[in-house]
């Protein structure tokens, strides 16, 4: 069991790591232009490191929404809850990792939820003129998209949609999702 569990804390970790790629290249290209660092710069990218994990884990969410909301007699719901009742919030958050594919139709993670976020984060970056928001609004657009990028069966994602989409309609639609999140990578830099 120990050695099972430490597999899904260590995929978790390297996925994280993985994800956490872009917002590391952005702050060191925020760093390299910067010919004169300052304890202020060096703190915005603080704020945006912080912003960037708030929004990471701003999709687990979905979870907890489905656990309490979507499907509260679901047995891993009444799992995670008993868990959480007696305060084993490690338990119950690598039981909600073990079985996330069991959950269907989920409120965060689809496609309509991801553009709108993508769109809202290029407005976050170039109007709001906070650097932890502007990380909050790139978190979470790069942690949907790679989470639709890797998704074996996609269709999950579209759930919103009445119809099924094909690969090819899949495709346009990610091209769609990274260009827009290329271009809050843009405005951050």
């Amino acid at each position: 069991m120990w050695f099972t569990r430490g597999m899904v804390v260590g995929k978790a970790v390297r996925k994280f790591g993985v994800r956490s790629l872009l917002v590391l290249a952005v702050l060191a290209v925020r760093l390299v232009r910067i010919k004169k660092l300052t304890w202020v710069l060096g703190l915005a990218n603080l704020w945006l490191l912080v912003g960037w994990v708030i929004g990471y884990w701003l999709t687990e969410i979905d979870d907890i929404f489905y656990v309490y909301i979507s499907d509260p007699m679901d047995g891993t719901g009444q799992k995670v809850k008993a868990l959480l009742r007696v305060g084993d919030l490690r338990r119950a958050r690598e039981l909600l990792v073990m079985t996330r594919s069991e959950r269907q139709k989920l409120p965060v993670h689809n496609t309509l939820t991801g553009l709108v976020v993508a769109v809202l984060g290029i407005w976050v970056i170039t109007s709001s003129g906070s650097i932890l928001a502007s990380g909050v609004a790139l978190g979470l657009t790069t942690r949907l998209f790679i989470g639709l990028l890797l998704e074996k069966d996609f269709n999950k994602w579209y759930w919103v949609f009445a119809k099924k989409f094909t690969d090819k309609e899949n495709r346009i639609v990610l091209m769609v999702w990274g260009f827009l999140l290329a271009l809050q990578v843009l405005f951050l830099l």
